[in-house]
């Protein structure tokens, strides 16, 4: 009973400790991507109902992107804790031995390993794919943010807004506005919003067309009325691979449309980056190891954690040439199971070697 209540507190504080890493680092990653798409705001000028949902389908991605990290700090700092408290020796002392504890913590890294499949296979890509539809539907309300003045803006495609004076409550002086073949100068601008649709009413100007025999002619105007709701962003609206679901990519493979080595690698990176949280499980109980006096522990700790850091780094390498040599991909295919059992039976051998400290 006591062995199971030390077993569940162990489980629950580096899962506790994962959470809170995996959290913070998500959540400081999202601000900084959401303080960079203000410009959807500011440049855009899209609405707050279309760029909050936005950033927060972006939530997931981001997620996904730093759980293997976040799996390394937060058991790192985990085990370095329960030595320092003295809390391991406890472990010891009630019988459970450290093979023990490495089966334990390698089966505490199948929740995130389980966690990834489902961020990487099914959710990221998704809510990615939705947040891109919120772009590709999205109507552009707030006109002032497209009209600084004196300034160029070209928010939309084949659409280029320059105004002199701006009051940033509607009223704009000195209007040029360049559409294809037409040029619509006007002395006094006015942004209007009826039924949530965005126009723009110019007073005295003129409007130079190109007709069909390639032509000038010259319109003079008292008022007029610019239609701003037939634009669409000007920002890609098509799925990018990583917004695509895992059969659709199979199926393109399949198909051997489009870029094949992009196609190869995004499903490798769904399928085999989760496989590796267990590893990394693998090379953090190497700081199990206990005995100062044959090897330095604050050296080896330094050591095993730069080691797993390389071995990431090395890890996406792999992952770029898979995509692109048969070579690395059949590598790729055998590296985790065969990394993983080599790395396990060098552990057992170093941690049963252990002398026992003086």
């Amino acid at each position: 009973m006591f062995k199971n209540k030390l077993n569940n507190y162990f489980i629950a504080e580096i899962l506790r400790s994962y959470a809170f890493v995996l959290a913070t680092l998500s959540f400081l990653i999202w601000i900084t991507q959401s303080a960079r798409f203000l410009y959807l705001i500011t440049d855009m000028g899209l609405s707050m109902s279309v760029y909050v949902p936005y950033i927060l389908y972006q939530l997931p991605k981001i997620v996904s992107q730093m759980m293997l990290i976040s799996f390394l700090i937060s058991l790192f700092i985990s085990i370095i804790k329960f030595q320092n408290n003295k809390e391991m020796e406890i472990y010891w002392l009630s019988g459970i031995s450290k093979k023990k504890i490495i089966w334990t913590i390698l089966k505490i890294s199948l929740v995130p390993t389980f966690i990834a499949f489902f961020l990487y296979i099914y959710l990221a890509p998704m809510t990615g794919l939705i947040s891109r539809n919120i772009l590709a539907n999205s109507e552009f309300t707030f006109v002032n943010a497209l009209v600084k003045k004196n300034n160029f803006n070209s928010p939309f495609n084949n659409l280029t807004v320059y105004v002199g004076e701006n009051d940033n409550r509607g009223n704009l002086e000195k209007v040029y506005l360049f559409e294809n073949n037409k040029t619509i100068i006007a002395k006094q601008g006015k942004v209007l919003n009826v039924d949530n649709k965005n126009y723009l009413q110019l007073i005295d100007g003129f409007i130079h067309e190109k007709n069909k025999d390639n032509k000038v002619q010259i319109i003079k105007f008292e008022k007029t009325l610019y239609d701003f709701t037939k634009y669409k962003s000007d920002l890609t609206t098509y799925p990018k691979l990583q917004e695509r679901s895992l059969l659709w990519l199979f199926n393109e493979l399949k198909n051997n449309r489009g870029k094949k080595n992009n196609t190869i690698f995004e499903i490798h990176k769904r399928i085999f980056k989760p496989l590796f949280i267990p590893i990394i499980a693998l090379l953090c109980c190497f700081i199990l190891y206990g005995n100062n006096e044959k090897f330095n522990l604050i050296k080896l700790r330094f050591l095993i954690f730069s080691l797993t850091v390389i071995f990431i780094i090395f890890f996406e390498i792999l992952l770029n040439l898979s995509a692109s040599s048969i070579f690395f991909q059949y590598f790729l295919y055998s590296f985790p199971m065969c990394v993983g059992i080599a790395i396990y039976f060098f552990l057992h051998k170093f941690i049963e070697n252990e002398p026992l400290a003086k």
